[in-house]
């Protein structure tokens, strides 16, 4: 007893004892639906049975939403009335707006939420611009939100829940709070966003783009995640061309990586951007890769910091896909070298696997040739040998995706009864697409049952 008793003294302990409870503040806590390892043991004020009962008359402190601006007038009106339910007041820094973006915002917080503005010209950094919200807001808790962003509509007062569930629960606590971020139209959905702090942590944000809070001394916070979305449509392709986005994030990197030259972080980004361009050519690639497997070398070196590994993981992840991009063994061999070196486990398997299965691939489409370069030498037209070549033929063309000429190996091998394997392949090929397919049905279905001979048999 007295184990669960100390166990329930901690913020995971108390998620745990409330997770079958009802009421306001269950309710409450189950919107926070993470508690990383290294806060598991964040203490409470209380045992479960007082905290319930006392949450009711708890206060809350203020929070401020703060909003950076410069022409933003075709979001900022939605994205400051999404807030009204969750925020006592918005902060809005504007680096020099030109359009209607100040004053759509105070029309859009008349009558439902106080909304300050502050003016600060634009240095290059957005660290600083976010930074400087803490200038304004001494008490209570800082969310920011991007311009392009806007709370869902179900989410709507969750964000006010959650925080006052934790200032009840843990009110000492200097607690990072992540609501998910997900792209507009089905896009990619971001966690672990440092977004929702005290007003009065001495986190502050690092990185002139691409930036996240992080200790002075470079020890990154561990973050408590919450079952709120935001909608993000900054990266639709429209915005990001209207906007610039892709020439100031670059710039901003070449920036960071000429102040930081030993970070990897820096090398990590201007690789992504590289790679963001689906057509990137395999000399690019290689550049690219010769740049990033350099900088991740600084992985391994004594002292590095949260700040200098923030973007680990990713990196290797994309060293082995710039390494692929070349087409060069020697680059990709590097690469699988250098995740063995770093124990990325993970990554090497995947990418030797890739490799070796690139090279049955290839090898499979070479016996597919080999059988075309004997042309003169096949069976006798509409004999059984004919139709059994067709087949293996058109197996080995399904199995290294030639697909285009698996109709007509297919073709001559049901005319010639001999079409019995490859058909089983195409039947489970329909079947696996019909399960995945949006429908529910099966595609376009390339292979008729009798399709017309491309290719003339040979003589």
């Amino acid at each position: 007893m007295m184990e669960a008793a100390t166990s329930s003294r901690t913020l995971e302990g108390l998620r745990a004892a409330c997770a079958d409870e009802t009421g306001e503040l269950a309710e409450d806590l189950h919107i926070i639906v993470n508690v990383p390892e290294p806060l598991t043991d964040v203490p409470v004020r209380a045992e479960w049975h007082e905290l319930k009962h006392t949450y009711r008359e708890s206060g809350r402190s203020p929070l401020t939403a703060v909003v950076l601006t410069r022409d933003e007038e075709q979001m900022i009106s939605g994205t400051v009335a999404a807030l009204a339910a969750d925020a006592d007041r918005i902060l809005i820094i504007d680096s020099g707006s030109t359009d209607r973006t100040v004053e759509l915002a105070r029309a859009a917080a008349d009558g439902l939420i106080q909304l300050d503005i502050v003016h600060r010209p634009w240095q290059d950094d957005f660290a600083a611009q976010r930074n400087h919200a803490f200038e304004h807001v001494g008490e209570g808790w800082l969310l920011f939100v991007d311009a392009d962003e806007r709370l869902t509509g179900e989410d709507s007062g969750r964000i006010r829940r959650a925080v006052r569930a934790v200032d009840h629960v843990c009110p000492g606590a200097d607690l990072v709070l992540s609501p998910r971020v997900a792209d507009s139209g089905g896009g990619d959905v971001y966690r672990g966003l440092h977004r929702l702090l005290r007003a009065d942590s001495a986190l502050r944000f690092r990185g002139r783009v691409h930036e996240q809070l992080f200790h002075a001394d470079g020890t990154a916070p561990s973050t408590v995640d919450l079952d709120v979305e935001f909608t993000h449509s900054g990266y639709e392709p429209e915005v990001i061309e209207r906007k610039g986005k892709k020439a100031r994030d670059g710039r901003l990197i070449d920036l960071c990586r000429r102040e930081e030259p030993g970070n990897p972080t820096w090398a990590f980004y201007a690789a992504r951007e590289v790679v963001a361009d689906r057509m990137v050519t395999a000399p690019a690639a290689a550049e690219t890769f010769d740049d990033l497997v350099a900088a991740v070398s600084a992985y391994g070196r004594e002292g590095a910091t949260d700040y200098e590994r923030q973007r680990r993981d990713e990196a290797f992840a994309l060293l082995g896909e710039l390494a692929f991009r070349t087409g060069d063994p020697e680059r990709i061999e590097r690469c699988l070298a250098a995740l063995n070196a770093f124990g990325r486990t993970v990554e090497q398997t995947y990418f030797a696997t890739l490799l070796e299965s690139s090279r049955l691939v290839a090898r499979l489409s070479q016996l597919v040739d080999l059988l075309d370069a004997e042309a003169e030498h096949r069976p006798r037209p509409g004999s059984r040998s004919a139709g059994q070549y067709a087949e293996l033929r058109g197996l080995l063309a399904l199995s290294c995706g030639r697909y285009d000429e698996v109709p007509d190996d297919y073709a001559q091998a049901v005319r010639l009864g001999t079409s019995e394997s490859l058909a089983r392949g195409l039947t489970d090929l329909r079947l696996m697409l019909a399960r995945i397919s949006p429908s529910g049905r099966s595609v376009h279905d390339p292979l008729p049952q009798h399709a017309p001979p491309r290719r003339s048999p040979a003589p």
